[in-house]
């Protein structure tokens, strides 16, 4: 499964150009669970936030089943450090979730 949302800005091209720095991205692994996806958009959503680009894959494990891991990509930009730290926290208790990776690094 792949979601991609892209965000266009019609912005002069006097404007400041955007720091890489400012963008955070969330890189989480879970158990291939249908409701995980919904539910880590869903802490973004809270917020009245819309992230930049999300991918979502299902990697198998090599058997015909359900096995294997969900990894999910988000980029978001303008939020302040903190915020992304608190909702990495938040990821980390959806109980699927196995593992979440905050980059640029967590305050």
């Amino acid at each position: 499964m792949s979601v991609q949302c892209e965000e266009t800005n019609d912005q002069s091209s006097d404007a400041a150009p955007r720091n890489a720095a400012e963008i955070h991205y969330f890189q989480i692994q879970s158990e291939p669970e249908a409701s995980v996806l919904s539910r880590v958009l869903e802490l973004f959503a809270l917020r009245d936030m819309i992230p930049g680009e999300v991918t979502c894959k299902h990697m198998h494990d090599g058997d015909a089943g359900r096995g294997g891991s969900l990894h999910i990509h988000i980029a978001i930009a303008d939020m302040p450090p903190h915020q992304a730290a608190n909702i990495a926290a938040r990821m980390r208790n959806i109980i699927p979730v196995t593992r979440v990776v905050l980059e640029p690094a967590e305050v």
